[in-house]
Order: structure tokens, then C-alpha cells, then sequence
């Protein structure tokens, strides 16, 4: 197992294993985004008054020697801003931001703002793959979360406030009221506040609302739980999500998702069916914030966290850096002429990369703030291999993903569709349009 804290340090962010911010974005993609109403199904399970706070830590819940596990510690204290640690995009990303007046211990909190007639929030999720991870199939989560002192609701509204896991990669069907999954493309598991079937308009209830293969509506499933969410106080939050197993290619009914509220189980449910690829797991994690619906927020209303940490297991294997012949320790950055980062669209793109020299995938780029990630897909040919006479790199890009490379000698020819968002060669952003496909010898 490792264990990571994040930090802020020299314009990056580092850890006990290193950890990478991701940019902040103000396109809509992935938002979980939906005009129509959910289902008003109900779940009941009786919750229990605990102290607030956690007593310890996930950490000490996993085995120093499992393998395909690691527990991530957010520190808010040494971070600069919300994108530091967060992938923040959809609605509007400014709503997120580090206060020092709400605060559950230490110095700094996250805020998200819910303005006034606005159905929006933002997503300020942990992205595993931009911080070096590949989709863990299991994880598991602690916050400190507190509801501002005048939270207030519209009878029957609803408002997300947390993401237990979503998928993007794969597909959108995990939000957007685009219709049940299929498997294959996308999915996702969030919690909601509302005040449906309360005694009170001051009384609100959790809610779980997940899509899922077996939803029977275009949106997802909405299932209402009797667990009390307080306002104007931290409650102690807590969640697991554990992924689905396939047999022969069909999806198993034993996904897991839970949830406690200040150490009482608040929801539990164990025969979810998400996917029916192991490619497919969890994507995103934590804070997730929309308000609505079509309903809109009858006045400002903010939500706040602190002390978030997960812990992640069943995380697919990279490669050791020392077992594989071209996937090289960004350590050895420096022994190298240059490095390449490769920063893809939002389309699924193939490429190849041809070098007169010698070329290595790498887990790490820091052009332009780009965080490059271990890509299973890259097929390295060395110069004495190759029939052209160049050493190549070809591999397929997921949507806004990056790749990195080192290299020694130069880089003189590249070959993608579509063309990547942006390149960038020794440290300087190029125009792909500046490299012919071909070496003009080959």
C-alpha cells in the first residue's frame, strides 16, 4: 500500500508518491446535467447520533502490504488553489475556492458557492488517471462536509453534493438524462440533499442517485433514504463504492455503493450492474456539486469540506519502471536531449511519434502544467527494429488525456488523428502541423 499527502510545493504538487493538479476547465463536458426530475423512490434506513469526526484514519483500515492500494490524504492547508488536487470543470468552475472562515480543523476549507437562481455548482472531483493512477475498482472516502448556516429548499428540490465514483472516459451516459447505461459508456454514483417526504421544510433527508444498467428512466435512479443531514454544523461523511464483476462478459448484480453519516450506515445497496469491461471502473471521486434539476437555488448557499481522503484498491498495475524496457522513471528526466508531451482532445485519437534517436514512455510532463500518465495502449519500436530506420511511439489517446515521452536525438515526424490539443517538444509548445506524417526519407 502507499500513502499520499498532498502538498503544494514549487508550482507543483507533490506527495510521499507523487500527485499532479489538474487544469481548471469551463467546458461543459461531463456535466452531470439534468433538466428533468429524478424518480421519487424511497429507501429507508434508521441513523444514529455519533460525535463528529473520524478517530482515525482510512489508512488504517488497509494492510501496509496490500498490493493495488493506496490511501490519498488532501491536505487543503498546503495548497494554493482548488485545481491544485481537483479536476474542477462543468457549470462554473469559480464557485469552488479555499476559505479560512468555515473550517473543521487547520487553516483552510473548500468552499462551493450555490448562487441565487442558479441551478449549477461544479465538479472539483479527484481524477485518479491524471494523478498517475489507472481506475481503482474499489474506493472509499471520508470528508468532514457542513451545509451553510441558511440552507434552504424549495419544496421537493434536490441538490448533488457528492460523487462516489463517475466515469467518464468510457462514455456520458453517466449523467445528462441520456438514457441507461449500457455497460460500456459510462456511469456513476452521487448523493443528493432534499427535502422530499420531510416533516419540515427545515428537515432534509440523504439521497442516493446513481445511473446504472438497470435504471428505468432516461435519468438515474432516486432513491430517498430517512437519514437527517444537518445544516449550519460539520457531519462526518463517509462512502464506498465497489465495482461490479463480470462473468463471460455479463455484468454481475453486486455492485456496492454505502454511505455513513457521523458513523451510522445511511444508505447501502448491493446489486448495482455498471459495466461489462474491466477498462471501466472508477474515473472520479469526491466533491460534486449541483443544484437541480430544472429548480434553482432560492437564495446564495454554499457548501463546505475538509479533511477528504480516499483510499483506493484493486488499482490495475503499472509497470515497475524497472521491468519494462521502455517506460522510464521521470526521475531520469535530465539524461535525456528532451522530453515530448502529447496533450489529447476531447476525442479518442490515434498517433505516432517518429524520432531520429531513441524514444521512452514516461509518467511525467510538466509542460504548460500538463500531467502525462502511464498509457497501456503505447507501442515504443526502436531505430534498429523499425523498418523506416526511426524509432517510433504509437499509441491511442484517450480523450483529454496526456502523454509523455524522453528522447534523445530529434523528433521528425507525427502522425495523429484527429491532431491533438496541444504539443509540446524540449519545453516549448509546437504546431503539429509543423511535422510531416512520414520521415521525408522513409
Amino acid at each position: 500500500m502507499d500513502r499520499r499527502t498532498v502538498l503544494k510545493t514549487s508550482g507543483a504538487v507533490a506527495a510521499a508518491v507523487l500527485v499532479a493538479g489538474c487544469p481548471a476547465e469551463t467546458e461543459d463536458s461531463d456535466e452531470p446535467d439534468e433538466d428533468d426530475e429524478p424518480p421519487e423512490d424511497a429507501a429507508v434506513e434508521e441513523t444514529e447520533e455519533e460525535p463528529a469526526g473520524f478517530e482515525d484514519s482510512l489508512a488504517d483500515h488497509v494492510d501496509e502490504d496490500e498490493t493495488g492500494a493506496d490511501v490519498v490524504q488532501i491536505d487543503y492547508d498546503e495548497l494554493e488553489e482548488p485545481t491544485d488536487v481537483y479536476r474542477v470543470w462543468s457549470g462554473d468552475p469559480t464557485v469552488f475556492s479555499f476559505v479560512d472562515n468555515h473550517v473543521f480543523e487547520g487553516q483552510t476549507a473548500l468552499q462551493c458557492d450555490i448562487p441565487r437562481g442558479e441551478n449549477n455548482g461544479s465538479n472539483a472531483a479527484f481524477w485518479f488517471p491524471a494523478n498517475g493512477y489507472g481506475q481503482p475498482l474499489d474506493v472509499r472516502q471520508r470528508a468532514m462536509v457542513r451545509l451553510s448556516e441558511n440552507w434552504t429548499m424549495e419544496a421537493g428540490d434536490v441538490c448533488r453534493f457528492w460523487c462516489l465514483g463517475l466515469n467518464t472516459e468510457a462514455g456520458t451516459q453517466g449523467s445528462g438524462s441520456r438514457g441507461t447505461p449500457s455497460g460500456t459508456d459510462g456511469w456513476s454514483s452521487m448523493l443528493a440533499i432534499t427535502n422530499r417526504e420531510s416533516r419540515s421544510s427545515d428537515e432534509y433527508k440523504l439521497a442516493a442517485y446513481t445511473y446504472h444498467m438497470d435504471q428505468l428512466w432516461v435519468s438515474g435512479e432516486f432513491e430517498l433514504t430517512d437519514a437527517q443531514v444537518p445544516t449550519g454544523e460539520w457531519f462526518a461523511l463517509e462512502t464506498e463504492v465497489a465495482m461490479n464483476s463480470i462473468e463471460d462478459g455479463e455484468a454481475v448484480h453486486d455492485g456496492e455503493v454505502r454511505c455513513w453519516i457521523d458513523g451510522a450506515l445511511a444508505y447501502e445497496r448491493t446489486d448495482f450492474r455498471w459495466t461489462t469491461i474491466e477498462e471501466q471502473a472508477v474515473e472520479y471521486a469526491g466533491p460534486l456539486v449541483r443544484y437541480g434539476g430544472g429548480e434553482t437555488a432560492p437564495t446564495d448557499l454554499s457548501v463546505h469540506y475538509d479533511g477528504h481522503e480516499l483510499l483506493a484498491e484493486g488499482i490495475p498495475e503499472i509497470p515497475p519502471y524497472d521491468q519494462h524496457p521502455y517506460f522510464e522513471d521521470p526521475a531520469n528526466m535530465d539524461a535525456y536531449d528532451g522530453r515530448v508531451t502529447y496533450a489529447n482532445g476531447d476525442e479518442r485519437a490515434a498517433y505516432r511519434l517518429h524520432v531520429d534517436g531513441h524514444v521512452v514512455h514516461t509518467d511525467w510532463s510538466n509542460a504548460d502544467g500538463h500531467q502525462a500518465t502511464y498509457n497501456a495502449t503505447v507501442e515504443i519500436t526502436p531505430a534498429e527494429e523499425s523498418e523506416s530506420g526511426y524509432a517510433t511511439a504509437e499509441a491511442t489517446a484517450e480523450p483529454e488525456t496526456v502523454d509523455g515521452y524522453l528522447f534523445d536525438g530529434e523528433v521528425v515526424a507525427l502522425e495523429a488523428d484527429p491532431p491533438p490539443d496541444e504539443v509540446w517538444v524540449g519545453g516549448d509548445e509546437v504546431d503539429p502541423d509543423d511535422y510531416s506524417d512520414e520521415p521525408s526519407d522513409a
